[in-house]
């Protein structure tokens, strides 16, 4: 094993992790001598630089977590819950360290990420609180038999995580695996996942034992050799359509189980009954709060043709003040695109629907870039968009919606239901009747009326159609993580 020991302490000033992995409880080395940049955002400079891990790198944490599996699945709830309760604590002790160096990783503003690491600790307290209620039954079958089931683990997990909430994605996965009794090798994205490094860090502080959770990074070759080995009974990821297809392929092959979270193109409706300038707050946010770089914001925002004209003449004026500059400054509405080719790929998709006849309604057109290099990309609000448009079908992920009339109720839920993502929709209407109809008869897994990701570690979440299968979060999130075994006997 190549060792590069891991002082265990609390994290302070807290720096990226270069050029370590995170394998059964300490900060070591990889045998792989290939090497990822990670940029800071912002600056559009290097951050640090990340192991593109090998299957052997892989190997060793799957191996630890195979071998962690027993002892940690044998704790009583009661003293997984215990380590999940401290590790929240130690969260919260250090907000300053572990959002400032999320905000550097991922470019999301400082209040953000604040908010994120205040999340991550609810989240894992959340599932400290439910780990010794996880209850069998005992089922009623007649004649001499008593039937029961039992609650059990699945035994070692991999988890795939995305660059958008680095922290937070991964407090909200763990939290639900370890609380169930499984030990578990992470796979975070290479564009954002320092803090990965150093919550692996805090969970040996507040007690976790050796090789429950362990981190490699790297590319798709690692992800693929996590999803791979044998030994991983499940995977749970949260990202791209496509990706989640394959994995959800070679999960099936070998008959492991799987969970995911993909893409959305979210669409808001807005009833001419609405609360019109809550609704245009609400849609401002909802399309360009985290810099349109979330699942569930808002792509696409249905407005009713009675108010129509005066909801983009509003919109356009309340995006006036959404700005994307630096994310350390507390004032900053928006922060930079992720990376300089994500910032291309949403540009061009504005350029492509101009080309077809789409109009610019409100926001900053054409785009410059930022003098300090950095990947900032300023909000696009677009109207009369046709169909042929790429925009329409493409997830945008940046900082850009498309703003479409309707003409009545049944209009506007065909228009909400169109295409193949069913992650989330929001409803704006003074009308509960009406809102108890659209959220009945919208395909989504997640429906906020007169609000928009309104998101809580009690809730389930999860997407419909394409979007996903299983839910995060809640009972339902930590119930994905274990199985129901049955028991018979006779007497």
């Amino acid at each position: 094993m190549v060792s590069g020991g891991c002082p265990i302490c609390l994290v302070g000033d807290m720096r990226p992790i270069s050029d370590k992995i995170f394998v059964n409880g300490e900060l070591r080395a990889a045998y792989s001598d290939k090497r990822i940049i990670v940029d800071n955002p912002a600056l559009g400079e290097r951050l640090g630089t990340i192991p593109d891990c090998s299957t052997k790198d892989v190997d060793d944490a799957v191996e630890a977590a195979d071998r962690a599996f027993i002892e940690w699945s044998e704790k009583s709830n009661r003293d997984r819950a215990g380590i999940l309760y401290r590790l929240a604590s130690l969260l919260r002790d250090n907000i300053e360290a572990f959002s400032g160096l999320d905000t550097e990783d991922s470019g999301r503003t400082l209040r953000e990420t604040q908010a994120q690491v205040s999340r991550s600790a609810e989240q894992l307290e959340y599932c400290a609180g439910i780990a010794d209620k996880l209850e069998g039954r005992v089922i009623p079958i007649g004649g001499s038999y008593t039937g029961m089931t039992v609650l059990e683990p699945y035994g070692v997990i991999g988890a795939l995580t995305p660059w958008n909430a680095p922290l937070l994605q991964v407090a909200q996965k763990v939290s639900h695996i370890l609380a169930a009794g499984n030990t578990v090798v992470v796979k975070p994205s290479p564009l954002a996942c320092f803090t990965t490094l150093h919550f692996a860090i805090l969970a040996q502080e507040a007690g976790l034992p050796n090789g429950v959770l362990n981190i490699v990074t790297g590319g798709r070759g690692t992800g693929e050799a996590v999803v791979a080995d044998n030994r991983v009974q499940k995977i749970t990821f949260t990202g791209s359509i496509a990706t989640g297809r394959a994995i959800a392929s070679e999960c099936g092959k070998r008959g492991a189980s799987v969970s995911l979270e993909l893409g959305g193109k979210c669409p808001l409706v807005i009833f001419a009954d609405s609360d019109l300038p809550t609704a245009v707050e609400g849609a401002a946010q909802a399309a360009y709060g985290t810099t349109g770089q979330s699942c569930v914001s808002a792509a696409r925002i249905l407005v009713e043709e009675s108010i129509f004209d005066e909801f983009v003449q509003r919109f356009s004026k309340t995006i006036e003040e959404y700005r994307s500059a630096d994310p350390l400054d507390q004032n900053s509405t928006m922060g930079p695109m992720i990376s300089r080719e994500s910032r291309t790929r949403v540009v061009s998709l504005v350029e492509d629907a101009l080309l077809n006849g789409a109009r610019i309604a409100g926001g900053v057109w054409p785009q410059q870039l930022n003098e300090t290099g950095g990947y900032f990309m300023q909000p696009v609000a677009l109207v009369d968009v046709p169909d042929c448009a790429k925009i329409v079908h493409d997830e945008i992920f940046g900082p850009v919606t498309c703003l479409e009339r309707f003409i009545e109720e049944d209009d506007a839920l065909s228009k909400a239901n169109f295409g193949p993502y069913g992650l989330a929709a929001g409803i704006f209407t003074s009308n509960s009747s009406r809102a108890r109809r659209m959220q009945k008869r919208i395909k989504a897994g997640n429906v906020w009326i007169n609000c928009y990701k309104m998101l809580d570690p009690a809730l389930p979440f999860g997407g419909d159609k394409s979007s996903g299968i299983a839910r995060e979060c809640g009972v339902d999130g930590i119930l994905n993580f274990v199985k129901p075994k049955t028991i018979v006997e006779a007497f």
